[in-house]
């Protein structure tokens, strides 16, 4: 998080600074809190001394915001003097943070956790956020304000410092969502929180938009084995969702950011889900299998009525998704594409086919599905019930033209005509 990126954030615009130096200090722009002037410093090596902060103070400046490193170090006036704070001031938190605030804020609490569950602590700043804001105000950016470690969400065994800075940076920002968007985002930090990203870190921001669909409905399940850029359909929505038990330090603070949903924590595969959602997302591990004896109840663990030795998890997340979905309802599906090309799946895809009405495929670019792998996917779009003879079939490549935004134009035109034909 730089101090541009931070300072855009809290709605303050940088301007070119009233004069270009101090001494051989560079002044890199100006902004204004609070009817008070600040001063932005880009120095090429260190910090910045008392000796300059006492002629930025003697300049007029009640702020000053340095880029020195991965947070901003910060200073505001106090007595006629420049005195280091956590973070600015702010008396009446308005804005959401940025994604680079966020990711700034993630930082601070993995370096407060140090080896311990950094995903826990975070979700655990979070919900004291939530449930207490009263605690998170302007004095908690002064360096001398020592609010007690529990009142933040921590304890005696993390770092105290960079985890008060991390609460004092919350303390500028409304941190409640407005938009399906600033959930992303927020997701997106807590995801970065956790061990194994990899495996547990849901989609990547950039699909939110195009897995929201009208045709949904009003009851729906995300199924996924994380918590990313699936999950923000269920904003401001009834619905559920089911997440893997691995998430369960997440919990507290998805339940607090999604008030209306059902959230189960555990083995979705293992679960008796109801079978009347309108609409069902999917999002499997990928990569990962099972021995077929285990699902003996799922048709594709065999093949010839016997069990596989080996099942991908993506095969029965999407039988069991199809199972939670009502007739006639939606199921959309991020698959890796492998699985709708291979002749070895060949078998999946019969089975998938002869239960539902594919309406429509799109090829996403390679590495735009999960964050670190650069698996190329593509999102299914399945009618629930035995098709025509005969209907279209929408074929997308995203990497086509405009790419995500164009994609889910040609997707939404199609949906409104083909759904409504076949309600």
């Amino acid at each position: 998080m730089d101090g541009i990126a931070y300072l855009n954030s809290l709605g303050l615009k940088v301007t070119d600074a009233a004069q270009r130096s101090i001494g051989r200090l560079a002044l890199a722009g100006e902004f204004v809190l609070d009817e008070r002037r600040g001063v932005l410093l880009r120095p090429k090596r260190g910090g910045v001394s008392d000796r300059y902060l006492e002629l930025l103070a003697a300049e007029g400046y009640a702020f000053v915001v340095v880029d020195d490193g991965a947070y901003p170090s910060m200073y505001a006036l106090e007595a006629e003097s420049l005195v280091p704070v956590r973070a600015l001031p702010v008396k009446t938190p308005s804005r959401f943070p940025s994604r680079d605030v966020l990711a700034g804020w993630a930082r601070l609490i993995r370096s407060a956790a140090g080896r311990g569950d950094a995903a826990r602590l975070g979700a655990a700043q979070l919900v004291a956020y939530f449930d207490d804001g009263g605690v998170f105000t302007p004095a908690l950016v002064q360096s001398k304000g020592d609010a007690p470690l529990a009142s933040i969400g921590g304890g005696p065994e993390e770092d105290a410092e960079p985890l008060r800075t991390a609460a004092a940076l919350l303390a500028g920002f409304e941190l409640r969502p407005g938009s399906r968007v600033e959930l992303t985002w927020l997701l997106g930090a807590l995801a970065s929180l956790l061990h194994h990203k990899g495996e547990v870190s849901g989609l990547a921001e950039g699909l939110a938009g195009l897995l929201e669909f009208p045709q949904l409905g009003a009851r729906r399940l995300v199924v996924s084995g994380g918590a990313g850029a699936e999950l923000s359909v269920l904003f401001r929505s009834s619905g559920s969702a089911a997440l893997p038990a691995a998430l369960d330090a997440l919990g507290p603070v998805l339940r607090r950011l999604l008030p209306n949903v059902e959230l189960e924590l555990g083995d979705f595969l293992h679960s008796s889900t109801r079978t009347d959602y309108s609409g069902v997302i999917v999002v499997p591990p990928l990569g990962i299998e099972f021995r077929g004896a285990e699902f003996e109840g799922f048709d594709l663990s065999k093949r010839a009525g016997k069990p596989l030795s080996r099942v991908s998890a993506e095969l029965l997340y999407v039988e069991h998704g199809l199972a939670a979905t009502a007739p006639g309802g939606l199921l959309v599906a991020v698959l890796p594409e492998g699985l709708l090309s291979s002749a070895g799946h060949a078998p999946f895809r019969e089975w998938l086919l002869a239960r539902t009405r594919l309406l429509a495929v799109v090829s996403l670019p390679a590495g735009s599905c999960f964050q670190g792998t650069g698996v190329k996917c593509s999102v299914v779009l399945l009618k629930k019930g035995a098709p025509e003879a005969d209907y279209p079939i929408l074929m997308v490549d995203a990497d086509d033209g405009d790419g995500l935004a164009a994609a889910k134009t040609t997707l939404d035109d199609f949906l409104n005509r083909e759904v409504s034909a076949c309600a």
